[in-house]
């Protein structure tokens, strides 16, 4: 195995025992919030954007322009990742919770977790094999 591997698989294993721990979920934090104003999950949310917001100005400092890879996108791909983030986030709010708390739950032995990931992955290939190649031959 490679180093990259391993230090994946030593990554995930830290995340996916962290999101265990906490019960980390941005779905249920904003649904707990807004139904009961409960703000106990909605903490690691806003954690989540800090350390992201903090780790990509940290990053950038060492990439040439700062830019750290990042393309601008055009109008239809930010409209088109819009609508795919609002239809993964609502069937995730109809499956209570989010895919990395479906993940959490999965490997506790949920089984309709592991259906909604199961679902969740079926999705992802639909994707790449059938509606990303008929998107590239219509987008410029």
């Amino acid at each position: 195995m490679t180093v990259a591997a391993v230090s994946t698989l030593i990554v995930g294993l830290a995340f996916g025992y962290l999101g265990q721990r906490s019960r980390f979920c941005f779905v249920g934090g904003i649904r707990d919030y807004i139904l009961i104003r409960d703000d106990r999950l909605l903490k690691g949310t806003v954690v989540f954007f800090v350390v992201a917001g903090l780790s990509f100005a940290l990053l950038a400092q060492f990439e040439p322009g700062g830019r750290i890879g990042f393309s601008r996108p055009d109008g239809l791909s930010l409209w088109l990742t819009a609508v795919g983030g609002f239809g993964v986030g609502f069937l995730s709010v109809l499956a209570n919770g989010c895919p990395f708390r479906q993940h959490v739950l999965a490997a506790q032995g949920n089984i309709s977790s592991i259906g909604y990931l199961l679902g969740f992955f079926v999705g992802a290939v639909m994707f790449h094999t059938v509606t990303a190649p008929w998107l590239l031959r219509l987008l410029p």
